[in-house]
């Protein structure tokens, strides 16, 4: 298997790091604490960093300040989508419900079902996308 880095930018010198590899610990708090530190969450309603990605699946942590909202065509990709929150909270409407997200809840939700959600609060999500195979 090769193993797959992302580059780093000049929003995130210190941002190379391994995306894909047979094995990858990743340290949650340590990346939301880097997420928080950085110039991006400070000028901009969000900021978020990639930790695993594959040709079927990405998994992102997010971080939403209160009234950010996360949509479909957001920078995340399309696909099956889970959103768990870490910390806060995320208001997800679907046209079949408005569902409230609290710390350490979770939803999916199915590609073919237009979404949004809302940070009700400051907000730290981990999304998971399964790529739709064409």
């Amino acid at each position: 298997m090769d193993i797959k880095h992302n580059d780093s930018t000049i929003n995130r010198p210190w941002g190379e790091r391994p995306i894909d590899a047979p094995v990858i610990p990743l340290d949650i708090p340590s990346y939301i604490q880097q997420l928080m530190l950085e110039e991006s969450w400070q000028k901009n309603e969000r900021n978020a960093i990639t930790l695993f990605k594959t040709e079927n699946i990405t998994l992102t942590l997010a971080a939403f300040h209160k009234d950010a909202e996360l949509k479909p065509g957001n920078t995340y990709g399309s696909g099956l989508i889970m959103l768990q929150v870490i910390d806060g909270q995320m208001m997800v409407k679907t046209g079949m419900d408005t569902l409230e997200i609290n710390k350490g809840q979770m939803v999916t939700i199915h590609e073919q079902i237009p979404y949004s959600a809302t940070a009700g609060a400051e907000t730290v999500c981990l999304l998971t996308v399964l790529h739709t195979q064409k």
